[in-house]
Parts: structure tokens; C-alpha cells; sequence
């Protein structure tokens, strides 16, 4: 039946200690997840306490430290989430979906959105005979934030993660989920980025500055959209996931162009999806149609249709294209420019939202793209919708010595690695795109 006589016995042996223990599971995405602490040895050989840790990683891959955050790749393409739905004051029904994982949820939120929806998913969930508890996290997705929960007991007798919030909290709460080998249930209060229908997470120093981006080996169990709260969401949150979505198809463009330069596969990435690519095309149309009419019918009573197109276009639909793109292949300069913010001004880049900065990205990978009247076009919409369109507008420097910490900065990156290895001219290229937005 199993083909390898290890997997039988951890089978079993997961099983017995089930029956004999009666420990809480949650069975979801054909995984087994029990919530009893465990403790693990630190370098220095004591022994320290951590949150739950998934059986089914612990008996399947014992070599795993459950601790550890997953690396920055993924073998497994995951697609979106396992449940989704979008409805108006879904809020007051999130019971529905959450109880289907486990009885005692943790709700993670910051202030502004535990205000917004935070305390308001808790109590439905107590009103529902739910254990549910609230954490409050302040700071950036941060992995050592996270440890900290997991080894302060923040964890235990968690069978289910509410990840309630915009995209620092969301990345987080997929942090505290892995640590606590619980699903994760995604509510999203701005449709600002894409991650609550992705399984991976960018992680910053506690200082905001960008370290990596993980790759988690579940995708969310669920996603919840509740459309009463995206409808009154600030124009600026909208507009940016907006950008960000639609930059998936320039970004793709550009692992095109480069492999049609040299051949298919010569970037050393497979080549792009022919339905990423497709999706991406839609999306960016949909969205171009109807960004005006959305942003005009925020706050004004209900979610008008164009709203609720944008809003699953730049969640949902970007999410999926990430999820067959296999994380990367829809990143390119746009995407690199951002993490170059958070690398290099870490304090000046968290004022603003992901989709901002990769709106102005946006306008640099035009250029490289061969399609500066694109650029210029774009530049002349964000600010007719009250975006920055350039570095300077944001406040970062554009004097020559700015201009070669971002240049070699840029220059190392994957993507830039792999236009130079398979082009001479990109080099060339990637300065003239600069001169875009540097000003």
C-alpha cells in the first residue's frame, strides 16, 4: 500500500498515539495536524519550547527542524487556497468556514485592521462556541517575531490561524501557521496585494528590512473576502493591488522577451506558463477597464460590480498567476525595485505599500521592455489617481551616489543575473530604464 515500509510505520504509529492520546486533530488538504507542545534542541543542546508541530512533517521528514522557516524555493506548484469565497458582511459568517479546521483559532491582526475586522471575527467565533483568542502583532513579517510566539507558548492548543489583515500580517500569520502546524485561514481587509491567495511570504528584519521571501509547503486552506469591508477600503489600497496585479503581465513579458532572444529555457528558469501568460493578459485588461469605475464607487454603498471584479482580479487572479508561475517567473524589475526599497531604506520604503512601489517599477520595466510610451503613459495614470510615478515623488535620493548602490543593487539580483548571462545589452538597458523613474 505505501511502497516503503517507513511510511507504514510512521503511519501506524502516527495512529496509535491519536487513539491512545486522543489529541485534538484537524484534517485538511490530506495532512494530519495535532496541537500537543513539543521542545526542540537549540545549537547549544538545551532544551527549548515551542508551539504545535505538524506530525505529518515530523514522521514524514524527521530530519525537518519545524522551527525553521521554509527556504526561498518550493518543488510543488501551489494554486490559490483550498476554500474561497467573496460575499458581502461575510464577517458575521466566517464561523462557517473557520470551524471547518478547528476549534480554538488564533486571530492575528495589528490595530488598525483588529479594529476593523479583528475583534469582530473573535467574538462571531466565541458566539459560534469557538476558544478563540486574539495576538496583536505591531511589527513586519519577521521570522524572529515569529519564533518568539512559538517559543513563549504563543502557539500551543492552536488548531487553526486567522490571518486578519493587509499583506505584512497576512505573511505573518502564514509564519505562525507553519510554526504551529495548523491551517490557515486568510481574511484580507484591502485588496492592496495578492498574499492572501498565495502560499508564500516575503520576511523583513524587525527593522523592515527585506530578507527573503518563503515558500511554504501548504497553500491557505481558506480565503475570506468580505466585500462590506474591501468596498470602504482607502482608494490608495485599492489602486495599489490594482498595479500589482497588472504588473504580472509586464513582468512576464520580460521572461519572454529574454527567452526569445536566446532560446526558450536559456534564462534558467522553465519557460512561462502559456496560461499565466494568458491570465495575466485578462487580468491586466479587466482591470485597465474598470480601475476608474472601482475606484469612483468606493464608500458608496455596496460593492458595485466593477469593484468586485478589481478586487478578485487583483487578489484571486494575481494569486493564481504567482501560484503557476511558481513564485518568480511573474517577478522581474518592478518587483526587484521594491525589494531594492526595503533592502537598501528600509524605514523610508514601510510608508508605502507593496503595489506602490511596483507601480513605479511598473513604469521602469516599460522602458526596458522597449516600450517607453507605455512608461509615459502610465506615469500619467498613476498620478491621475494620486500615485507616485517616480523615486523622487517618493522621497528616495536620485543623486549620482543613490544612483549606483540601487544600480548594483539591481545587478544582483536573479533577475538581472540572468538578462546579463543570456544578453550583453541588458546592462545597457537596465540604466536606461532607471532614468525613468530616478528623478
Amino acid at each position: 500500500m505505501f511502497g516503503d515500509d517507513r511510511y507504514a510505520a510512521a503511519f501506524v504509529d502516527t495512529w496509535r498515539r491519536i487513539a491512545t492520546r486522543c489529541a485534538p486533530v484537524v484534517q485538511t488538504t490530506g495532512r494530519i495536524y495535532t496541537n500537543r507542545p513539543r521542545f526542540y534542541k537549540t545549537p547549544a543542546g538545551e532544551s527549548a519550547r515551542m508551539g504545535p508541530v505538524s506530525r505529518y512533517e515530523r514522521d514524514m521528514n524527521p530530519s525537518t527542524t519545524p522551527l525553521d522557516l521554509p527556504a526561498s524555493s518550493e518543488p510543488a506548484f501551489l494554486f490559490g487556497c483550498g476554500r474561497f469565497r467573496m460575499e458581502e458582511r461575510l464577517l458575521e459568517r466566517c464561523p462557517q468556514e473557520i470551524l471547518r479546521f478547528g476549534r480554538r483559532p488564533l486571530v492575528v491582526c495589528d490595530a488598525t485592521s483588529r479594529a476593523v475586522a479583528g475583534d469582530a471575527a473573535c467574538d462571531a467565533l466565541r458566539g459560534a462556541g469557538a476558544a478563540a483568542r486574539v495576538l496583536e502583532h505591531g511589527g513586519f513579517c519577521c521570522r524572529e517575531d515569529a519564533l518568539a510566539v512559538a517559543e513563549s507558548g504563543g502557539l500551543d492548543g492552536v488548531d487553526v490561524v486567522v490571518g486578519c489583515g493587509g499583506g505584512l500580517i497576512l505573511d505573518f500569520s502564514k509564519c505562525l501557521a507553519h510554526l504551529a502546524g495548523a491551517p490557515l485561514v486568510t481574511i484580507p481587509t484591502s485588496s492592496a496585494q495578492c498574499c492572501a491567495y498565495t502560499s508564500i511570504a516575503c520576511c523583513y528584519t524587525r527593522e523592515g528590512r527585506y530578507v527573503s521571501t518563503s515558500h511554504f509547503a501548504r497553500e491557505p486552506a481558506a480565503a475570506l473576502l468580505d466585500l462590506s469591508i474591501l468596498a470602504r477600503q482607502p482608494s490608495r489600497l485599492l489602486a495599489a493591488g490594482a498595479f500589482d496585479a497588472m504588473a504580472k503581465k509586464i513582468e512576464i513579458e520580460f521572461w519572454t522577451q529574454l527567452d526569445a532572444r536566446t532560446g526558450a529555457g536559456a534564462s534558467g528558469a522553465a519557460a512561462p506558463s502559456g496560461i499565466a501568460a494568458a491570465i495575466s493578459d485578462f487580468i491586466h485588461a479587466d482591470i485597465d477597464g474598470k480601475i476608474d469605475a472601482a475606484l469612483a464607487g468606493l464608500g458608496e454603498g455596496g460593492p458595485s460590480p466593477a469593484l468586485r471584479d478589481v478586487v478578485f482580479d487583483s487578489v484571486v487572479g494575481a494569486g493564481i498567476v504567482s501560484g503557476i508561475s511558481g513564485g518568480s517567473r511573474q517577478v522581474a524589475l518592478a518587483h526587484r525595485l521594491y525589494y531594492g526599497a526595503r533592502t537598501l531604506h528600509p524605514a523610508l520604503a514601510a510608508r508605502y505599500t507593496h503595489g506602490e512601489l511596483v507601480a513605479v517599477g511598473l513604469v521602469m520595466q516599460h522602458v526596458y521592455n522597449g516600450a517607453p510610451e507605455k512608461a509615459d503613459a502610465l506615469a500619467a495614470r498613476l498620478r491621475k489617481w494620486g500615485l507616485a510615478a517616480s523615486m523622487g515623488e517618493l522621497g528616495f535620493g536620485t543623486a549620482p551616489g543613490d544612483l549606483g548602490a540601487w544600480t548594483a543593487y539591481l545587478l544582483g539580483t536573479k533577475t538581472m543575473k540572468a538578462a546579463l548571462a543570456a544578453d550583453a545589452g541588458s546592462e545597457k538597458r537596465l540604466r536606461e530604464s532607471m532614468g525613468a523613474v530616478f528623478r
